[in-house]
């Protein structure tokens, strides 16, 4: 299974088209989403898309811990804020908690950040921290007319199914 961490990027409105092409392929989802992301798609298309409920926040059902050891924690798109709290293992919110926990338990994690290039540069050192320590991975993003876009559903498809592979091994 995939965890699909949704953040308030308005790339938001292709986690929709994401998911459901996770599901085409064979791939079970489940869905978290920041309040963020929640200003831009609504929960509900979110649950259509995976088949299953959406955590937007933390009950005594300890989804953290739940969703912690799956095969994949994909965050996409990522934003500078999801980032960096991971980069120094902030866990204020259901996706920043579920990073955190993941961490503990070795489970592959995969950013896909979406934000303006000053943004992406301003954080550099927090990904760059990350990438140092080899808890996450990162996807670059596309360039196309000059400017940082996020990366093809099939791209990101296919480099999540690589780490799951290499997890496996």
């Amino acid at each position: 299974m995939i965890i699909l961490c949704v953040t308030g990027s308005i790339a938001a409105t292709q986690a929709i088209r994401l998911a459901r092409d996770f599901k085409r392929n064979g791939v079970e989802i489940k869905c978290f989403m920041s309040d963020a992301a929640c200003e831009i798609i609504h929960p509900n298309a979110m649950e259509f898309a995976t088949g299953s409920e959406v955590v937007t926040k933390l009950t005594g059902k300890i989804e953290h811990v739940k969703y912690s050891q799956e095969d994949l924690i994909l965050v996409a798109p990522a934003t500078a804020n999801t980032i960096s709290k991971f980069a120094h293992k902030i866990a204020d919110d259901p996706i920043s908690t579920l990073l955190i926990t993941a961490y503990g338990h070795n489970t592959p994690i995969l950013f896909v950040p979406s934000m303006h290039d000053s943004m992406l540069s301003a954080i550099k050192e927090n990904i760059d921290k990350i990438k140092e320590e080899g808890s996450a991975e990162f996807m670059e993003p596309r360039m196309d007319e000059g400017k940082a876009k996020f990366p093809f559903q099939e791209d990101i498809i296919l480099e999540s199914l690589r780490l799951i592979n290499l997890n496996n091994e």
